[in-house]
């Protein structure tokens, strides 16, 4: 692990955001949860053209329960538009490069 990842979690400030991501994994659980009983109620109540949606709804946001779980879980950042990369290679990267010094024009 790098010192940086290591030295955030001593003073505590990487533990908020790892609790605030986790808290909005929930958020998106209890919400598919709720939806999936609300697409069960109105079964019941025959009104299936409601009931399909706000099935697709509960849907949705299990797929994003599930996305944020992924994201947690392998510790990931977004890398570019669609890229998504573990967070200690895309650390290392960032480290190379502000230890490479720039290589001087021979212009002359």
């Amino acid at each position: 692990m790098s010192e940086r990842r290591s030295e955030e979690r001593e003073d505590g400030s990487g533990a908020d955001e790892g609790h605030a991501r986790k808290g909005f994994g929930r958020l998106f659980a209890v919400a598919a949860y709720a939806l999936f009983a609300a697409t069960a109620a109105l079964i019941l109540l025959g009104r299936f053209e409601a009931a399909f949606i706000v099935a697709a709804l509960g849907a949705s946001a299990w797929f994003l329960n599930v996305r944020s779980g992924l994201v947690r879980k392998h510790d990931l950042v977004k890398v570019g538009r669609r890229n998504w990369r573990p967070r200690n290679e895309v650390e290392e990267e960032s480290e190379d490069e502000f230890d490479e010094e720039p290589e001087e024009d021979s212009k002359g």
